[in-house]
């Protein structure tokens, strides 16, 4: 049985999980050699869909994520999840990972600071963080299919309980997602949950995390849900994304809902 520090108790399906991966401990691929099995040192809070605790074994640390049960309702897909983590670990911009499978991802853990609205407005953020994304959307996916947000929505509005959305705003939300579907734009590796929480900043340098969202996607997206639409859009741009705009609000709150 695992426990956490402060006899703080976990389920048993969590348990079960989590000590299997302990013990499996001699399949990571890590970095750095591991002479014995690694110990839960605190679970991590702040995420509301899986979960994770910090592990160690002398100075080596991970993050041993224990997927949710419900991942196919919130429209994740863990084999494409695994395969873009995989591209993109040439990149330096992601955490190392050292075991994945259907239910559980062990990666490195990341030290550093979440960016927040405050920083960033910081200019050498917002540069880093471009640069950052520019990196990411040139990294191919070959025979990826790109994320249909009509359908994307459609598989929320499945599993929705009763009639938390009415049949004019869900009317709305669909018109607004066939429109992006059927504009022309060349898909990108998007990673469809970029808020400030999931980006880390340290001495090393920026590191985006918590990739389960993520599929080719509208290479506009990590940017409007960044900047609420406003960055590095003219005039004439910004009325194109009020569409892409509407959906990525729209997922947010579908993805809020199917949890209730």
């Amino acid at each position: 049985m695992v426990t956490l520090p402060g006899e703080k108790s976990i389920s048993t399906k969590t348990q079960q999980l989590l000590q299997k991966t302990l013990l499996n401990w001699q399949q990571w691929q890590t970095t750095s050699k591991l002479d014995y099995q690694p110990e839960v040192v605190r679970e991590l809070v702040g995420g509301r869909t899986n979960k994770t605790f910090l592990v160690a074994a002398g100075d080596f640390q991970a993050v041993v994520r224990i997927n949710s049960l419900v991942s196919s309702k919130l429209g994740i897909d863990r084999q494409r999840e695994a395969r873009i983590l995989g591209l993109l670990q040439s990149t330096g911009l992601v955490p190392k990972v050292y075991f994945i499978d259907a239910e559980v991802l062990v990666s490195e853990f990341i030290e550093g600071d979440c960016l927040n609205s405050k920083s960033l407005k910081n200019t050498h953020i917002m540069e880093s963080l471009s640069a950052a994304l520019r990196l990411v959307q040139s990294v191919k996916m070959p025979d990826g299919i790109p994320r249909n947000y009509l359908e994307y929505c459609q598989n929320y509005f499945a599993h929705l309980n009763g009639d938390i959305v009415s049949l004019s705003v869900k009317e709305q939300i669909e018109a607004a997602a066939l429109e992006v579907d059927t504009e022309e734009w060349e898909p990108v590796i998007c990673h469809h949950d970029m808020v400030p929480e999931n980006i880390i900043l340290n001495e090393r340098g920026l590191f985006i995390i918590d990739w389960e969202y993520a599929a080719l996607g509208h290479p506009r997206l990590d940017f409007i849900r960044l900047y609420d639409g406003d960055y590095g859009l003219t005039g004439q741009q910004e009325g194109a994304m009020r569409s892409l705009f509407k959906v990525k609000q729209a997922m947010d709150k579908l993805w809020l809902a199917v949890q209730l």
